[in-house]
């Protein structure tokens, strides 16, 4: 027996879930109109899992659509308010728009639920050094670089807070061993010429390093590392939590 929303469009759980996943294939093609229509009758559905609405804000955040987005990802919470996904896809949300202290503490949560989780370590660490708290976001740093230790662009956020820091020296090494993977890597060579001429300046180097470009793995430069929350890429597995 089919279950319906009481006052929807009378889909069942079979056929909300192929919606949901026409949804999210249309997306993973670019395709964002015909996964939101797609999204938005799954999730109709009463009895729509957590995830469903958790990635129909994703995918209407991605679209312009913030204040729908966060009223998505707060159902998700109600469906299930111990998914750490919810809770790092909502303070994306959030700090994507300006409310960093409410992020930080939607990330906190999420680590809280999963220690392991690095993504939302990552994001935190962002949070908090856009709000300028640079010892608690060095110590996030640390603690997500035992988890994700090769991503070059949480090494080089990293290295540039420590410049931030006056840990010049620290940073170079980092930059350093950044640029043994990722020899091309612009935003690399730009910190590590950065750090030398301030280890040269030493008394009289400023404490605040330059910014540089985020060169990515396509080339493709974003204005600052500042301007980007997460490190999500494309939307994470599609699975019911």
């Amino acid at each position: 027996m089919q279950v319906h929303q009481q006052g929807g469009p009378g889909i069942g759980e079979a056929e909300a879930a192929v919606l949901h996943e026409l949804g999210m294939s249309a997306f993973q093609r670019g395709n964002t109109d015909v996964a939101l229509r797609f999204l938005s009758r799954a999730c109709a559905f009463a009895g729509a899992p957590a995830a469903w609405h958790r990635n129909y804000a994703e995918v209407l955040d991605r679209s312009g659509e913030s204040e729908r987005a966060e009223a998505a990802a707060r159902l998700a919470l109600q469906r299930k308010p111990d998914c750490a996904r919810a809770w790092e896809t909502l303070g994306t949300i959030l700090a994507q728009h300006g409310s960093l202290a409410e992020s930080c503490e939607c990330y906190e949560k999420a680590v809280q639920l999963d220690p392991t989780f690095w993504q939302a370590l990552n994001n935190l660490a962002v949070a908090l050094d856009r709000l300028g708290r640079l010892e608690a976001a060095e110590k996030r740093y640390r603690q997500v670089l035992r988890l994700a230790p090769n991503s070059p662009d949480i090494q080089l956020n990293f290295a540039t807070l420590l410049g931030e820091l006056g840990h010049c020296q620290e940073g170079l090494e980092i930059v350093r061993k950044v640029l043994e993977r990722h020899p091309n890597l612009m935003r690399a060579h730009a910190l590590a010429a950065e750090f030398t001429r301030n280890l040269r300046r030493r008394g009289s180097a400023p404490r605040r390093v330059e910014r540089a470009l985020v060169v990515g793995p396509d080339q493709s430069e974003i204005p600052s590392r500042r301007s980007s929350i997460s490190a999500r890429g494309q939307l994470r597995t599609i699975t019911p939590q």
